[in-house]
Formats: structure tokens, C-alpha cells, sequence
């Protein structure tokens, strides 16, 4: 587990746009997020309007056209305040987007990425997606922005402010990288963390429950020290930070979870698709994007 105590914080955003309504309001907040911050933002948009990648929400044709519609949404939107921001748009003909975007963001040592999800079968839960493609390549943080949230939402009335943080904390590599992430955005914030551990329980029916409820106890006594460990590592203490050990359900413990404490953050860590495939893709982190009225930051071991 990394001891780091310092985290530079995201200096600069990468938000991939295909110009539909959702994905415009997940640019405004990206806009946001980059004011709050002090980050650098870098828009992009790929010209190619393909039915499996469905990437071009617009009619204008041109990238001159589509980078004046997009520079005037952002003007009369921030008004004034849209030259505080150090905003570069990327507009060209990406045969694949998801690759594109995953080399883009590379080539800019972006500190996170914020983009939509869908639902059905070109959301997350589909293999091939661009946002699972993004997510299994990059090696950047990844906030996403989910359909439920944006439908429910607008940036213009509302903005996007984070009081309550939730960390789904599993111990693996891409957890402890992120912990630094979701530790510098509450700070940034003024946020609240919680942080949360989710156990499996035991499979096993013949084991005595006497023998379970002392395994249970010892290795959440176990868990919790962990994760104290982890919260005074990022310089904070463990006793102003909600520390929580449940058993069941990964996805079903963070969504109550989340909806119980009004959280408005969730970040969560994915293991590699070749070691539980459907757990990955179709239940976890499908079930989050599909329940949950709160953006979800991922990382995936890669």
C-alpha cells in the first residue's frame, strides 16, 4: 500500500464530446470542475459520424463550424468567466474515437477524464464501448457522468459541487493510486470522505457460526486497521473520516451506501476484465451507472 502524503492534484482535464445534450453538459461541468480546480481543460470531438461509435451529435459540418458551436456554448454559458480558464478544443476525424481518445489523453498527461455514460447497449456494461475502452486503456482516472445524472441535471441552473465523497476501498494497486486522487478533489472541495469496504462473505454452509462470526470479526478488525492506515497516509485522521466494513453485495452495499449518506462522489477501483469479466463490466460497475444520481470515478488495474 503507498504511503505517499503528497498528490500534485489534477492540473489538467480531458473531456471527449460528441456534441449530443448529455455529452455538452458533461463538457460544462468538465468546465466547472477545471474552475474549481485551477486545471488546464482540453476538449475533443471526433468529425466522423460512425453508428457504432455514435460520436457526432451535430449538423454542422466542418471543423471550423463545430469549434465555433462549441466555443459560443461555453461563452454563453460562463459569459465573462469563460476566459479565466485555460480551455483548448481538439477538433478531427478519429476513425476510432475510443483509441483517439486514449492516445490524446496520453500525448496531454491528462490527470483525469470526464465523460458521459449511456445506458443500454452502448453503455458501459458493453464490451467494445468506447467507455470501456477508455477506462481498460488509459491508465487515467476516469469520472464518469451518468445518464440518469445528466437527464436529472443542468449545469447552467445547478453547478456541480461535491460535499460528500464516497471511496470504495479494496486494497488493490489502482485503489491506492486513486485514494490520492479522490483524497486531493475533497480537499479541493471541502468535502467530506467516507470510506468503504465491502466484504464477501463466506460461501461455505457448513461452517460453524460461531467459527464465522469470529472470522468475521477478525478480519474486520483487520480491514479497519487498513484502512486507517491508508486515510493517515493521505495526512488525514482516521477519526474524522467515516470508516465502514460491510458484508454482500459489492455494487448493492455502495449504492445504499451512497443513497443513505447523500453522497455526491463515488470512486471505486475495477480489477482486470480477464479476472472476473462480468463482474467488471456487467454487474458492478453497470449497476452503479445504471442506480446511482451521483458522477463515478473509476480507475482499472491495467
Amino acid at each position: 500500500m503507498s504511503t505517499s502524503k503528497s498528490f500534485a492534484g489534477v492540473k489538467h482535464i480531458f473531456c471527449p464530446t460528441d456534441l449530443t445534450a448529455k455529452s455538452q453538459k458533461t463538457l460544462m461541468y468538465a468546465m466547472q470542475m477545471a474552475k474549481v480546480l485551477g486545471a488546464k481543460l482540453t476538449a475533443f470531438h471526433s468529425t466522423i459520424d460512425s453508428w457504432l461509435y455514435q460520436t457526432n451529435g451535430s449538423s454542422i459540418e466542418g471543423v471550423r463550424g463545430i469549434q465555433k458551436e462549441i466555443k459560443e456554448e461555453i461563452i454563453e454559458y460562463l459569459g465573462p468567466e469563460s476566459t479565466e480558464i485555460d480551455f483548448d478544443l481538439i477538433v478531427e476525424r478519429a476513425p476510432n474515437p475510443a483509441a483517439e481518445i486514449v492516445k490524446l489523453a496520453r500525448e496531454l498527461k491528462a490527470d483525469l477524464i470526464v465523460m458521459k455514460a449511456r445506458r443500454g447497449i452502448l453503455s458501459a456494461l458493453h464490451f467494445g464501448s468506447i467507455v470501456e475502452r477508455v477506462i481498460s486503456n488509459t491508465g487515467c482516472p476516469v469520472m464518469l457522468m451518468p445518464s440518469r445524472f445528466l437527464a436529472e441535471r443542468d449545469p447552467a441552473h445547478k453547478e456541480l459541487a461535491f460535499q460528500r465523497v464516497l471511496f470504495d476501498y479494496d486494497f488493490s494497486q489502482a485503489t491506492d493510486e486513486l485514494f490520492h486522487l479522490a483524497n486531493s478533489l475533497t480537499r479541493d472541495y471541502a468535502a467530506e470522505l467516507h470510506v468503504l469496504s465491502v466484504l464477501e462473505p463466506p460461501a461455505a454452509k457448513e461452517v460453524k457460526l460461531a467459527m464465522l462470526t469470529h472470522g468475521h470479526s477478525s478480519l474486520e478488525r483487520a480491514v479497519r486497521n487498513r484502512l486507517c492506515s491508508a486515510i493517515k497516509s493521505e495526512g488525514s485522521s482516521p477519526l474524522t473520516v467515516p470508516t465502514t466494513v460491510e458484508w454482500g453485495a459489492h455494487a448493492e452495499k455502495v449504492l445504499n451506501y451512497a443513497q443513505t449518506h447523500n453522497i455526491d462522489l463515488v470512486c471505486t477501483a475495477l480489477p482486470l476484465p480477464s479476472y472476473y469479466f462480468e463482474k467488471v463490466y456487467r454487474i458492478y460497475l453497470g449497476q452503479l451507472l445504471t442506480s446511482t444520481t451521483c458522477p463515478v470515478l473509476v480507475k482499472q488495474c491495467i
